[in-house]
């Protein structure tokens, strides 16, 4: 067998996540495909025979068997002895590896990629056959320079052409099956279009109080059902809700067990819609030449919607409450439209264009205004940019909207309790991951909910973090600046909802991934082996950090650093008594996860460096 140096069609992974979910009833071969686009030069037996996995270790362990069962009945042709005796028992260690059903984690990239070795130490399938022949000085080195590459981007690089290609051969495989062993593995959290999604935009998705969800666009299928704009997903699939007429969409709530859906129908002659449970029927809250509800808000039963009237005179904005079946003015208009309500320690807010009131120049009102003795005034010290969403936690008001144009950068998420008299910035050096361009410009969040203490946000922008790349779905990690990528949503998020306790829907326009995309929070590869908390003080940090663990430090503990994409990066550290000192001044803003080790011991934490 001659040395390898075979060239591997180099299969560029989409910016994006596999789209089959492992539970998913499909052909055996679209679950093979999802796992590595290897098998399109292959074909398994009954490839046609629908299957699911429980989960996605199980189809990844599918992968490996039905390789290695190939493999090990189809040698390459001219393999010496010694050659064939090395990959026969490689062979075994690969069936074994997929047994055990530990895989990496992807907590790198926001779609399906290799990932050589994880920070908790656990190899791909390719890595684990290189430490098991004694090779794990190779696969480490990889892991530290090329962690997310493909075999083929592996052998293109100078620096492990030869070492790997001699592995290789020593062993009795060739370049094309190294490739075709390799996985891809998922994000941690793995995105999946919703039920076969829609064929158009989706501006609202909804929480109903029976668990199902509503969703409602300018979309004529849904999961393939024909309907007019509005669908109700049930978990298994969707059903059409009557037609909507024509208009657009802006905003959804409950309010005491009827739908309503608020915009602009009818060339503006209504603005908000209920739902009958078989029809949907239309009224006017803002009458006018052209009638407008964009955001309702249901509070203590009551229901608020804000809008806008449109007359000679130019156009109101303002908010309307329902009482006794009428709707009623609140007192003041504003001189932008209004796109968020919500209620904090007891006053209403309003969130969005405005700057004051309506044919004003008196009192400015930057964009978040409460309602209070019979008039709207500003929120602290307002903030700089359009707000589109508001949320209330833990006693805090959340607001997020306008991030970045090209005219600079602006909030983009900030929050505020009552005793403060001025807003948090929570992104505040945004410019850093957050960027925008002529043609995307400006970089917008539209909505937002919170799960678990973080925030997630959808909504048009891109972000970069070290090495990682998203579009349209994004989380923040509760520390100024702590955000990530969730995905490339390939176009723009209009909307979010929870369904049940861990599941992510966002609705919004995406050609690709056919406009509604959902996740399960709590799902992954496989668990790895217990942590324990460890503490970094301070946090976020500009130059030395103090690393602290409960209790007492052992001998010969350490710590290492590693960026968003799973590699090592060298700094200084040091132990001073109960705790280790890390100099983290040269690194470059962004987010670091810090592992310290040691016999025993092993713990992890998020740095932020500002």
């Amino acid at each position: 067998m001659k040395q390898l140096l075979v060239p591997i069609t180099l299969l560029l992974s989409a910016t994006m996540h596999g789209q089959l979910a492992p539970d998913t009833n499909a052909p055996l071969y679209d679950h093979l495909l999802e796992v590595n686009a290897q098998w399109t030069d292959h074909t398994p037996a009954r490839p046609a025979t629908p299957v699911r996995f429980a989960q996605e270790k199980d189809r990844i362990a599918q992968h490996l068997h039905l390789v290695r069962e190939h493999l090990a009945t189809h040698a390459p042709a001219g393999l010496s002895a010694a050659q064939a005796t090395e990959r026969a028992a490689l062979l075994e260690v690969l069936g074994t590896y997929a047994d055990a059903g530990r895989f990496p984690q992807n907590h790198v990239l926001p779609y399906r990629n290799p990932i050589f070795i994880d920070p908790q130490g656990t190899a791909c399938a390719v890595g684990q056959l290189m430490i098991a022949s004694g090779h794990r000085t190779l696969a480490e080195r990889i892991d530290a320079e090329l962690e997310t590459g493909y075999l083929a981007e592996i052998l293109a690089d100078a620096r492990f052409q030869a070492p790997v290609s001699t592995w290789a051969t020593d062993h009795g495989f060739t370049a094309d099956e190294l490739a075709w062993i390799q996985p891809a593995y998922p994000p941690v959290i793995p995105w999946v279009t919703l039920g076969g999604g829609t064929n158009n935009t989706v501006n609202e998705v909804l929480t109903l109080p029976d668990g199902d969800l509503l969703v409602v666009g300018t979309f004529t299928y849904a999961g393939g059902v024909a309907c007019q704009g509005a669908a109700r997903w049930n978990g298994s699939g969707y059903t059409a809700m009557g037609t909507l007429p024509d208009g657009v969409v802006t905003c959804a709530v409950v309010h005491e067990g009827v739908i309503h859906v608020g915009g602009s129908f009818n060339n503006g002659s209504i603005d908000l819609l209920h739902w009958t449970g078989t029809a949907w029927e239309g009224e006017t809250v803002f009458a006018s030449k052209w009638a407008e509800v964009t955001a309702l808000h249901s509070h203590n039963g009551q229901l608020y919607a804000a809008g806008s009237e449109s007359g000679f005179a130019g156009v109101d904005h303002g908010v309307k409450v329902k009482q006794s079946g009428n709707w009623s003015p609140l007192p003041g208009v504003l001189n932008g439209p209004i796109h968020a309500l919500e209620f904090h320690e007891d006053f209403l807010i309003a969130g969005g264009e405005f700057t004051g009131a309506f044919l004003s120049t008196q009192n400015e009102i930057m964009h978040v205004a409460r309602y209070m003795n019979a008039g709207w005034h500003q929120v602290a010290d307002g903030l700089d940019g359009t707000v589109h969403d508001l949320m209330v936690h833990d006693g805090a008001l959340y607001a997020t909207g306008m991030m970045v144009a090209m005219t600079g950068p602006y909030f983009g998420l900030a929050s505020i309790v009552a005793d403060q008299g001025t807003w948090a910035p929570l992104m505040p050096n945004i410019m850093n991951y957050i960027s925008t361009s002529p043609v995307d410009a400006p970089s917008v969040a539209y909505a937002m909910l919170v799960h678990g203490g973080r925030i997630y946000i959808v909504g048009d922008f891109h972000i970069n973090t070290p090495m990682t790349y998203g579009r349209g779905v994004m989380a923040y990690n509760g520390a100024p600046d702590d955000v990530e990528p969730l995905c490339d949503f390939m176009g723009y998020g209009n909307s979010i909802a929870l369904l049940g306790s861990d599941q992510l829907v966002v609705g919004g326009a995406s050609e690709v991934l056919e406009n509604i995309i959902s996740t399960d929070l709590t799902s992954a590869i496989a668990e790895g082996p217990p942590t324990r908390t460890v503490a970094i003080h301070p946090n976020p940090a500009k130059d030395m950090v103090s690393i602290t663990l409960p209790g007492t430090l052992p001998a010969g503990t350490r710590a290492r650093l590693f960026d968003a994409t799973g590699r090592a990066i060298a700094v200084r550290v040091e132990r001073q008594a109960e705790q280790l000192r890390m100099d983290v001044s040269t690194l470059a803003p962004g987010a670091y996860t810090v592992e310290v080790y040691g016999e025993g011991i092993r713990a992890t934490g998020r740095l932020v460096k500002r």
